[in-house]
């Protein structure tokens, strides 16, 4: 594919602000950014060895000498933190998605696309094709394969009703991480790229959950009415008089006032009852003080807890002060932070141990619930999976579903700004000493003692484990 330089007039209100960042800067700043501060680095660089990690990082940085680097920057950054395979470690964009940035605009390459192509996608039954975005059809792109370091396809516009959105811009690119399964950039309205997989879908027909391919288009079904559907992130209700069913979509700290009403309102039938489902799929974690108060119910003999250390930097330590921000913080958790601030103030450079091993004896085990199923998945992960290695170690707990997603031995995230262009790094500060001992999960995850097979219908799984506990 040729690459011509879009140089165009854009009639919309633009920053003052906007500017021309060097790719090869910021890389270089973040390569040391997380080289110097994040937590899992020093292992990574074991598994990957010095060599292959540096020959990796030229090639990467070789790649940001290209003549439109400025536009795929991030998926540069993207393809570096890649190589570190943590679910803790990323970038998020920081930017005003409503506003344009002239300059980058103006940058941005086109691909050629010629008449004879077009036809020849429009027959095409493999990722290749023509797609139409599905929600307001503002643009269609034509998906066309083109091997590159940086990606295996392109989603190109060929049709617009957005006048910043030209014929030949690059909508969203990505390389294959499997054969029906892309990671790359999605191109914003405001041309702001973001990091984003792209799945494939219904025959070939659908890429990622926006783009259908021309001509397959398709009613929706409508659902009976005699199906009833629970969309809320937290949910309790009665499966039967013996079985109750919890619904914990998240542990973030703005559901932990509904979390606490949920489990105060439930408390006697908690008390009372033989069995629970505790469904904690699609859980990605958050803060452990909002699985806490559920500990009491599946506790039944002393509980060990493993504890972290951090590598104590300065941009570390910033990013720690950052937690201190928040207006619902407690004061304990305040104290608690505080506390581990000073330890590593007093210690920088160095591995600071900010969390001793534990073991809980400190509770007597309920007479109810007697059976717990929690049901998993393989998006459960951080704080969930530590509730889990917690819960597993009690007699009344059946784990049930899917591996978890493996993202807990590399935590305590912080952020840090770019140094120029408009996005957020994201890195874990500590490290389990589960690692010392060869018990890591990372990208491997929480087995569940029954296996279950993804199902489209959920309600699958919580019959199944009400099966489980009531045969």
């Amino acid at each position: 594919m040729k690459y011509i330089l879009l140089l165009v007039i854009l009639a919309v209100s633009v920053s003052a602000k906007s500017q021309t960042c060097d790719c090869e800067k910021e890389f270089l700043h973040l390569k040391n950014v997380i080289e110097q501060n994040f937590s899992g680095f020093p292992d990574r660089l074991k598994s990957l060895s010095k060599a292959a990690y540096k020959k990796k990082t030229d090639q990467l940085l070789q790649l940001t000498h290209n003549k439109f680097a400025s536009d795929n920057c991030v998926l540069i950054i993207s393809q570096y933190l890649d190589l570190f395979k943590s679910h803790h470690l990323g970038f998020s964009p920081k930017f005003d998605f409503s506003k344009i940035d002239t300059n980058f605009v103006n940058q941005r390459p086109l691909f050629q696309i010629k008449d004879d192509q077009l036809i020849a996608l429009k027959q095409s039954k493999s990722w290749e094709g023509i797609y139409v975005f599905v929600h307001d059809s503002s643009y269609k792109v034509a998906v066309i394969k083109d091997p590159t370091p940086l990606h295996d396809y392109v989603g190109v516009i060929i049709e617009s009703k957005l006048p910043t959105w030209k014929k030949g811009m690059i909508k969203f690119e990505g390389k294959l991480a499997n054969d029906s399964l892309l990671k790359g950039l999605l191109y914003m309205r405001n041309h702001r790229p973001k990091v984003e997989w792209f799945g494939l879908h219904d025959n070939n027909e659908m890429v990622g959950g926006d783009w259908r391919r021309e001509g397959t288009f398709k009613k929706e079904k409508k659902q009976s009415a005699s199906v009833t559907t629970y969309t809320s992130p937290i949910d309790a209700r009665s499966l039967s008089q013996k079985t109750f069913y919890i619904k914990i979509e998240s542990f973030e700290p703005d559901f932990k006032p509904v979390i606490d009403s949920m489990l105060k309102a439930n408390k006697s039938l908690l008390d009372s009852i033989p069995n629970l489902v505790l469904d904690l799929r699609y859980n990605g974690g958050g803060s452990d003080n909002l699985w806490a108060p559920l500990v009491p119910y599946f506790y039944t003999n002393p509980i060990k807890y493993i504890g972290v250390d951090i590598l104590s930097t300065p941009t570390t330590i910033s990013g720690w002060k950052k937690y201190l921000e928040d207006e619902n913080m407690s004061k304990e958790n305040i104290a608690d932070i505080k506390d581990k601030i000073t330890k590593m103030e007093n210690a920088k450079g160095q591995w600071v141990n900010i969390g001793d091993d534990q073991v809980d004896s400190s509770m007597k085990p309920k007479a109810y619930p007697k059976k717990i199923v929690m049901l998993i998945n393989k998006w459960c992960g951080s704080s969930t999976e530590e509730l889990l290695l917690a819960a597993r170690q009690s007699s009344k707990v059946i784990l049930m579903g899917e591996n978890t997603i493996g993202n807990l031995d590399y935590s305590n995230v912080v952020e840090t700004p770019f140094s120029c262009f408009p996005y957020t790094l994201h890195y874990a500060t500590t490290r389990s000493r589960r690692l010392n001992t060869n018990q890591g999960i990372d990208n491997i995850g929480i087995a569940p003692k029954y296996h279950l097979t993804e199902d489209a219908d959920d309600t699958v799984w919580i019959k199944e484990a009400l099966r489980i506990l009531e045969d």
